[in-house]
């Protein structure tokens, strides 16, 4: 029941409190019970009035001006009004001797009431021009068009009753029943109207309405498969109507669905405990045309103790979802193997940038570090060296009598030598030492967090070493001993020289030192080692 529906019975139960009152009255000779009854009809006169304007503001789509200050002014003046009528206080509504029924008089309440009632009815009239005025629709205009004249009968026969049996009493003989005719033939109407505009259907209608607005087919079966409501557009998915029984299964077995798959919806279709299914079918498009894919969707209806009373049966045609779906999977899958492409393409420029990178820092020979990287690593770390008066040595060494291998032996065996040598080398030296080759048969060692007596033990371990290593060169198998001589640099950094304000500046100086202190060691016989320190 909608709200529409409530206003209207507890409007039309007021109605029917004046007849049975007043015919209760006339069943009884007690005063007592004759003043109760008629005060109750009475106070039923002033529910009338709310329920006419209470009424009306749904009749006319206002219900929203019933706040609840709104509401609040309107039921306190008829609640005081009705418990004035009831509780009659000296007599203030009606006084009676003898006789009630036929010896009273009203007092001032009674006319207060007939003031209030007619206020409401006035307001009543009031929002019914105003929603006619509004330009409301036809269905819409024959519910207000069938309140007004509602309200008018009650208020004619109302009026009537008033002057023939109030106002002028002594002028007119006393005509019971007038108000009550009024407000029969006012439920009568009301009665009438309601069936042939089917006001209260408005529900039913707009569902009605936007069900046959909806592009999915619906459709609802009771617990045996008999249909008992579908929309229009049911007809281009399923051809049934209403009292035609369904049979889903003979349905799917039309449309080539899997055999597998129509059991497994049919076995959760008619399951013991119903529950909701949903499959996605081929059917033939309009005009058979291609085939477009439908969403079948089954929802039981179910009842308080949970038992089965039908279901709602939906199709909706997913054809260009799918399609859209399927597109996207080819995106993603393009997508994909475009990232592995990448990926891969990705990890060939990271190994060739590591390539490159070895290129340009290493010497393709010996597989030692490049000068250029010996220099670019000592500018990085001397700053920190000098600041925090780190000690670091650099060790420069010459192959021994090189030439003369080169012109006895050839080039080929001068170059295995120099990987031989430098081989030999990078065996002795520790991991953060730094081994380059800086030129033709000379090589420069750059040795950090390393004092002088460190370094100086070092070159004496780095030269008997090579001095003792066979290098074996060509497919002959000739064995070639080589000696070395080597100068060593020692910085331990206690002082600042003026040359380190620039680092470039500050790293040649230190190179001119070991070169000297090499060419030292050559010039004292070779095979020996000349240290130096720079403090």
């Amino acid at each position: 029941m909608t709200r529409l529906h409530k206003v209207y019975l507890l409007f039309h139960f007021c109605m029917m409190l004046w007849p049975l009152t007043q015919f209760a009255a006339k069943t009884t000779d007690n005063p007592h019970f004759q003043l109760f009854y008629i005060s109750a009809s009475f106070s039923s006169l002033a529910l009338q009035g709310a329920g006419w304007l209470v009424l009306t503001f749904f009749l006319t789509g206002q219900s929203y001006l019933l706040t609840r200050r709104a509401s609040a002014a309107l039921a306190i003046p008829v609640a005081l009004t009705v418990i004035g009528i009831l509780a009659n206080p000296r007599g203030i509504f009606v006084r009676t001797s003898g006789d009630v029924w036929s010896q009273r008089e009203y007092g001032p309440i009674f006319w207060i009431l007939f003031a209030e009632i007619v206020l409401l009815c006035l307001l009543s009239m009031i929002c019914i021009v105003k929603a006619l005025r509004r330009g409301v629709t036809p269905r819409h205009r024959s519910q207000v068009g069938m309140a007004l004249k509602g309200l008018l009968l009650f208020l004619a026969f109302g009026w009537a009753d008033l002057l023939v049996n109030v106002a002028f009493n002594d002028y007119f003989p006393d005509i019971p029943g007038i108000t009550s005719l009024g407000l029969a033939l006012s439920a009568l109407y009301f009665t009438m109207s309601i069936q042939r505009y089917r006001v209260f259907d408005i529900v039913r209608i707009a569902q009605k309405d936007i069900s046959d607005s909806l592009a999915a087919g619906l459709v609802v079966i009771d617990a045996h498969d008999v249909v008992l409501e579908c929309n229009r557009s049911l007809e281009s998915y399923l051809p049934a109507k209403t009292g035609d029984r369904v049979d889903l299964a003979a349905f799917l077995r039309e449309c080539g669905t899997n055999t597998a798959d129509t059991e497994a919806f049919m076995a959760k279709y008619g399951s013991v405990i119903p529950e909701r299914v949903q499959m996605e079918l081929a059917i033939p498009g309009p005009d058979a045309v291609g085939m477009r894919h439908v969403l079948l969707d089954a929802s039981p209806i179910l009842s308080g103790t949970k038992e089965l009373l039908g279901r709602v049966i939906s199709m909706q045609d997913v054809t260009e979802i799918r399609y859209l779906v399927e597109e996207k999977n080819r995106q993603n899958e393009m997508l994909q193997l475009r990232n592995r492409e990448l990926v891969q393409i990705q990890e060939e420029l990271f190994k060739a940038n590591l390539k490159l990178e070895q290129m340009a820092t290493t010497d393709s020979l010996t597989g030692c570090y490049n000068r250029r990287f010996l220099m670019q690593r000592l500018e990085h770390e001397m700053a920190a060296n000098i600041r925090y008066h780190i000690p670091f040595a650099v060790i420069m060494f010459d192959i021994d009598l090189f030439k003369q291998i080169n012109d006895s032996y050839g080039h080929l065996i001068g170059d295995e030598v120099l990987f031989g040598t430098a081989e030999a080398v990078k065996g002795i030296l520790r991991r953060s030492d730094l081994l380059a080759r800086y030129g033709g048969e000379e090589f420069a060692i750059y040795l950090p967090h390393t004092n002088r007596q460190q370094a100086e033990k070092l070159a004496e371990r780095l030269k008997e070493t090579v001095e003792s290593n066979r290098i074996v060169t060509g497919t002959s198998g000739l064995s070639i001993s080589i000696t070395i001589s080597v100068g060593v640099l020692s910085v331990e950094g206690r002082q600042t020289p003026s040359e380190a304000r620039e680092s470039t500046a500050y790293i040649r100086h230190l190179f001119e030192q070991a070169d000297a202190a090499l060419y030292e060691a050559k010039n004292n016989g070779r095979n020996c080692i000349v240290g130096r320190k720079l403090a």
